[in-house]
């Protein structure tokens, strides 16, 4: 009787494992099916878009006067120029070439950027760490040069989860080492970094608080300004200037942080950027079609631009859009904004105009994802994170194609390309921190 009791129970636990079999295969199937009729959803919500556009232009040819009609015929009308119109020439960062392993113990690292000069990465974690690592020591032969890259790191304790990381631009950041850590409670912390990494430099030396967590962190290129943005509808500019020392004339290791301005949105600031060299900032907030722009050299003069393109109807233009944007960056020149957005939907914009570049498509993105974007030290390719995929894809903006899916084991969290190398640093929820460079 136990023989052949073993025998039954052997015979159900090979039915069982077959069936497992069957229903991963069919999982697989399904989860292929979703991916084709997310793109296959995104394409119809931007036709949907190209309809809204279409109507609303007709129905201003025939509300307006002959006067106004003429005005907003030309608006409307787009000569197709743009810098966009060879395709890349395949130098875009496609290696992993350093991989470093829980920068934050067991907890996952949610933001990061690198230095002006690519030398120093900076990593914020869910463990509220901001970790500042000299990534290039991983290069060296050996499998222990990665964890000598990360035993080596500095830890600098926030308080928080650190949401977003950005280090100061202003003179390519040799004349004010600074880095900037947004943290769930609302507080924006700022870091002296040096770039020996030596623990007595590498500390707060200033922080506020907005009354929300902050959403992103960004610094003009052209000067030492920061704004912060928040889920508590604010933006606050601070400008950042060093000490000189009274004795001899040289830069001491203290720092000043002046307020100089707040905004106040009815909803959230999920995504900003500084364009025209520093001088304009761009911002967008949640439940609005549009991205807003301050002229920071007009005392703040705002104007909005329309998320569907040149769908102007004499002043106005349609107030609404299926989608929120979630990451804005400016691309390397300075003149056109990359946007990335919750329904699979990438968009190169004209900067401080409301001319739609190019739309890229070909990812998975909703509601409840986390979308990235990041421009190719070129201007040539867009990067962008995939939901549900662990990769970046990386888009050649002339044809608008995925040129290439870079693989890895986790969801990319974040992702920080270089204005002037083939250099990219992303996170992910693998606890890992990768640095790609252009596969020579």
């Amino acid at each position: 009787m136990d023989l052949l009791a073993d025998i039954g129970q052997e015979d159900q636990l090979t039915s069982a494992r077959e069936e497992n079999r069957v229903l991963l295969a069919k999982v697989k199937e399904l989860t292929v099916r979703v991916h084709e009729l997310n793109a296959s959803n995104a394409a119809l919500l931007a036709e949907v878009e190209m309809y809204r556009a279409e109507f609303a232009s007709s129905k201003s040819s025939s509300a307006i006067s002959d006067n106004i009609e003429e005005e907003s015929k030309e608006a409307l009308v787009d000569d197709g120029a743009d810098d966009f119109v060879t395709a890349g020439n395949g130098m875009f960062a496609s290696d992993p070439a350093v991989n470093l392993q829980k920068m934050h113990g067991i907890s996952n690292p949610l933001c990061c950027s690198l230095h002006p000069n690519d030398t120093l990465l900076a990593t914020g974690g869910a463990d509220g760490n901001l970790i500042l690592c000299r990534w290039g020591v991983a290069l060296a032969p050996g499998e222990e040069s990665s964890k000598k890259a990360v035993n080596d790191s500095i830890k600098v304790s926030c308080g928080a989860p650190v949401i977003c990381t950005a280090f100061a631009q202003g003179n390519k950041g040799r004349g004010c080492p600074l880095v900037a850590a947004g943290c769930m409670d609302g507080s924006v912390r700022i870091i002296h970094c040096g770039l020996d990494l030596e623990g007595s430099t590498s500390r707060v030396f200033h922080s506020f608080k907005h009354e929300k967590y902050v959403k992103t962190i960004c610094w003009s290129p052209s000067e030492q300004l920061m704004a912060s943005a928040s889920a508590d509808g604010t933006i606050k500019l601070h400008r950042v200037g060093s000490v000189m020392n009274m004795f001899d004339g040289s830069d001491a290791d203290e720092f000043s942080l002046e307020i100089i301005q707040s905004m106040h949105f009815d909803g959230p600031v999920e995504a900003m950027c500084f364009v025209d060299n520093g001088k304009s900032l761009c911002c967008y907030v949640r439940g609005t079609s549009y991205l807003t722009y301050f002229d920071l050299k007009d005392d703040y003069k705002q104007s909005k631009y329309s998320l569907n393109g040149k769908a102007a109807i004499g002043d106005r233009f349609d107030d609404h859009v299926s989608f929120s944007v979630l990451s804005l960056q400016c691309s390397p020149n300075g003149k056109y904004v990359a946007a990335a957005t919750d329904v699979a939907r990438n968009i190169i914009m004209e900067a401080k105009s409301d001319r739609i570049v190019r739309n890229l498509y070909g990812h998975n993105n909703d509601g409840f994802s986390n979308p990235k974007i990041a421009w190719s030290s070129s201007g040539q390719y867009i990067y962008g994170n995939s939901q549900n995929e662990n990769c970046v894809c990386v888009w050649d903006v002339a044809s608008a194609a995925m040129v290439k899916r870079l693989e890895g084991d986790g969801f990319v969290r974040d992702i920080y390309s270089s204005s002037t190398t083939d250099t990219v640093a992303t996170v992910s929820f693998d606890k890992t921190a990768k640095v790609w460079l252009n596969e020579m």
